[in-house]
């Protein structure tokens, strides 16, 4: 089982050396027990409305619980953006690293650059004979260029050639090498025999240009590259790089975060390896065909699913929707658009319906509400620090990814999911225009739930509830015909509350799929047209629909009346009728409806004790004042709230004293006590040994 959670700030991972990069985080956090979360947005140096709302997301880790963070700082070309990120981690008091980047209070961690660029170079010696080598670098002032121009150097000079050293500054970008190859076409630098780019970017383009001077590679100059990029594979000929550097950064951020936290291991960083290809002058083809078959696999993959999306109609249905449960509904219905995707979950902060000019610009709310999950717990309303309720269930490493839910500058809340490879994640236009296009829907949802004109647009169809999506009674009435049978049924008290709501609108709605006939009555009834099915069919379709949402209500629970209506003219007044008898049978429930209600509350609470939990927040729960909660509660399982919450955090820390090695203190915290000697006093009174003792006894 998972031991903790890692936070990875990251831009777009976009291309195959970040997947490479979050690839060896997750699979060094996976081998060690660890969930690892990415923190990502499609992050540029632009300040418009659209930015601000998706750098929100790197406010997140710092508001919910994790036990690390990493930063790829190497990544972040915003310098405002990275800037107030770094304050951020150097205010906080979790162990938190940096990579290719260092400050005064947070290590970082750096790939032996000089080592891989010493390699290749001399590779160009000893298996070319290659003596006139030119090394194209980045700015001079620069630490990256600098180490890499190193590399070279001390390769020339191990075999006696560096009279020929010659280092030529550039820009790690395309301008630097497209001003070498016009420098060397007209003869102002004397022809090498080959080129070190220190990057893949330069040399790329420096075969490009060579090609427009009719300098052939590597026939007049060999040219050898640094990074591993896949478009190096696209030259003809294709390129000589270094390759594996960023799985190894992403491995070595690991275990460097693992030695601030105490936490010892043994992980196997690996290294930096020569991807050989012909630009050096060196025959390799059957390597070349490996990766670019692996590489348009994947391209035929992507393209089919951007066909999905391309013909799913998905920003039009997501626009079309008047409620969150419809909403939800078409989510479901769209769902396989994300193949790649293992789970997701749209969590959304409680002021989320709020309108210009007060809605939320930055940050989240305390609490934040699930609308959407494929893999519903039950707790559909939780606290911002949990980030998700399936991580705080027991279950083995997870890979997940969120991203800013906004429109504009308009935080809404995040997105949520889950992959089962890292490298089966890309923020790509398919991914985004998934993202923009549920943030737009719920812009609208909340743009049609706000205008007084919707409502009275309602008011004059009175056809459909403007809180469920389903009929109202009027509209349900006009669609009514002769010998219909109807029935009514109604939810225990609680579930009127805004968590179970909105699932159980859905729930009947799925349940008339084939033919929608649903309608709200008020409070927690509702009603249904029978399309040839009995009671207990409906009430277990009802009952399975709830399930698969993650709320757990037997038939038994439901209260149910039918009508027969064979007078149309006075279908009004019968459907009144109908509610009244059901009212009648509602009158006459006893404690005994509770029973799954208390069931489902104790589940909450032995799952997650560490929330703070109290009698009135509980009672609160199940549509029950505090006192006879507290009856109901003792009768149903012979101990009291308080009683049986001190149980159940007992029995999490005696799990975290054996399994972790985490602090006392620490532990306190994680099963929900404010203050550790209180945690010490009740655990010596529950076990009769304190904490420290029976961590001790066990080892």
């Amino acid at each position: 089982m998972t031991k903790g959670k890692i936070a990875v700030l990251i831009p777009a991972v976009y291309d195959k050396l970040d997947k490479e990069f979050v690839s060896g985080i997750y699979q060094t956090l996976k081998e060690n027990n660890f969930d690892t979360l990415v923190f990502t947005s499609v992050s540029t140096e632009n300040t418009d409305g659209y930015m601000c709302g998706e750098n929100n997301i790197y406010n997140l880790p710092f508001l919910c619980d994790v036990d690390g963070i990493i930063m790829a700082s190497n990544r972040f070309y915003d310098n405002s953006l990275k800037e107030s990120i770094l304050k951020q981690l150097e205010k906080c008091k979790l162990p938190c690293i940096l990579v290719e980047e260092e400050r005064e209070k947070i290590k970082g961690v750096f790939l032996d650059q000089k080592k891989s660029i010493y390699d290749i170079t001399e590779h160009l010696i000893t298996v070319h004979n290659y003596e006139n080598i030119i090394c194209l670098t980045g700015p001079c002032e620069n630490k990256e260029a600098q180490k890499r121009a190193e590399g070279y150097i001390c390769a020339m000079e191990k075999y006696s050639i560096s009279k020929n050293s010659k280092v030529i500054y550039g820009d790690f970008w395309h301008n630097s090498a497209i001003r070498l190859a016009e420098r060397i076409a007209s003869g102002e630098i004397s022809r090498p025999e080959a080129i070190v780019c220190t990057n893949d970017i330069m040399a790329i383009t420096l075969c490009n240009e060579f090609l427009k001077h009719n300098i052939k590679v590597p026939d007049d100059i060999a040219i050898t590259g640094y990074d591993g990029s896949i478009y190096t594979l696209t030259t003809k000929p294709a390129i000589t790089t270094v390759c594996g550097g960023d799985l190894c950064l992403g491995k070595m951020s690991v275990k460097a975060l693992f030695e601030i936290m105490g936490i010892e291991n043994s992980i196997d960083c690996g290294k930096t390896h020569i991807r050989i290809c012909g630009s050096c002058g060196c025959e390799n083809d059957e390597e070349e065909k490996n990766a670019l078959l692996e590489q348009t696999t994947k391209m035929l993959r992507k393209q089919l699913d951007r066909k999905n999306l391309m013909f799913s109609n998905y920003i039009a249905k997501m626009s079309d929707c008047e409620s969150i449960p419809k909403f939800a509904s078409v989510l479901d219905e769209l769902r396989y658009t994300l193949s790649d995707c293992e789970e997701i979950g749209v969590c959304l902060c409680e002021d989320w319906r709020v309108e210009h000019p007060e809605y939320r610009k930055s940050g989240y709310s305390e609490n934040i509400n699930l609308i959407y999950s494929d893999n519903q717990p039950g707790q559909l309303t939780f606290p911002l620090r949990a980030l998700l309720p399936q991580l705080n269930l027991p279950h083995e490493p997870q890979f997940w990814v969120f991203k800013s839910l906004h429109y504009s500058d308009k935080i809404i809340g995040y997105l949520a999911s889950r992959y089962d490879k890292a490298e089966q994640f890309t923020v790509d236009e398919h991914y985004v225009g998934w993202c923009d296009a549920v943030a737009n829907g719920l812009d609208i949802v909340i743009k049609k739930s706000n205008t007084e004109y919707i409502w009275q647009k309602l008011e004059e169809k009175n056809m459909t509830d403007y809180y469920t999506g389903l009929m109202s009674r009027d509209g349900f009435v006009k669609k009514l015909r002769e010998d219909d049978v109807v029935v009514a049924f109604s939810f225990p008290q609680h579930f009127k509350n805004m968590p179970y709501f909105v699932p159980v609108a859905s729930a009947v709605l799925r349940s008339q799929s084939s033919s929608p006939m649903a309608f709200y009555f008020g409070e927690t009834v509702f009603g249904v047209k029978l399309n040839g099915e009995d009671f207990n069919e409906l009430s277990q379709k009802i009952c399975k629909s709830l399930c698969e949402l993650g709320i757990y209500i037997s038939p038994s629970e439901l209260n149910m009346v039918n009508r027969k209506f064979t007078d149309i003219q006075n279908a009004s007044e019968q459907l009144l009728q109908l509610f009244n008898s059901l009212t009648d049978k509602n009158n006459v429930k006893n404690s005994e409806a509770y029973s799954d209600i208390f069931s489902q509350l104790r589940k909450e609470m032995k799952y997650s004790p560490q929330i703070g939990w109290s009698v009135s927040e509980a009672a609160e729960k199940t549509g029950l004042s505090g006192s006879h909660f507290q009856r109901l509660y003792k009768k149903h399982f012979g101990v009291s709230f308080t009683e049986e919450l001190i149980t159940f955090r007992i029995d999490r820390a005696k799990y975290l004293l054996k399994n972790t090695s985490m602090t006392v203190s620490q532990i306190a915290e994680e099963c929900g006590y404010t203050n550790s000697a209180h945690f010490m006093r009740q655990f010596k009174e529950r076990e009769n040994i304190s904490a420290g003792q029976f961590r001790k006894t066990l080892r």
